[in-house]
Formats: C-alpha cells, structure tokens, sequence
C-alpha cells in the first residue's frame, strides 16, 4: 500500500504490535516519522503509537529504493483495534491497513 513516497508492507499484527516495511519509491530523500502513523479502533477513536527509541524506524531517513523494517507498538486499554493509518508525513492523506 502506499502513500506519497512511501510504499507500507505489513508483515504482522499481535494486538498490539505491527511490524511492517517501509520502502522509498519516490526521486529524493524522504524521512520517516514514527508520530505520523495512527491506529484507530472499531468506535473510530486514534491512537498515537509508542515511542522505541531502539526501533529501526525511529529517526529512519530513506534515501530513494532504500527499505527500512521495524515495529511501532500502541497502547489500546482495552479498545479494539480497526485499522492503520499509515502516512508518508503529517501532511499526507495516509492509506488504511485492516487489521480485522
């Protein structure tokens, strides 16, 4: 799936966890930012992921056909769990992952 510069691969889902595939497929340099990222449970609420300052997505700075994988964790308190939203930057539109 993709979004911008970005193409998002999601390898696994555990509940709380993705791990997933980030590939440049753009023509420049294109950071990637952990914040940008959202899920949403069934009743539409977002949810921000944790900050792993040992991720390999953290601080990932993709130069163009470069990939980087890694996982982003969220913290549900018992919601249940819909969708990613992924994004290329907070400014982008973002492209839904189901997770049901």
């Amino acid at each position: 799936m993709r979004d911008g510069k970005f193409e998002f691969l999601v390898t696994a889902w555990d509940g709380e966890t993705a791990q997933l595939t980030v590939t440049n497929i753009g023509d420049r340099p294109q950071s990637f930012a952990i914040s940008a990222q959202y899920l949403y449970d069934v009743q539409q609420r977002r949810f921000e992921p944790e900050f792993e300052w040992d991720s390999d997505l953290a601080f990932a700075d993709l130069n163009p056909g470069q990939s980087v994988s890694g996982a982003i964790t969220f913290v549900l308190s018992g919601a249940v769990p819909d969708y990613l939203e992924l994004h290329d930057s907070v400014f982008s539109g973002g492209v839904k992952v189901p997770l049901r």
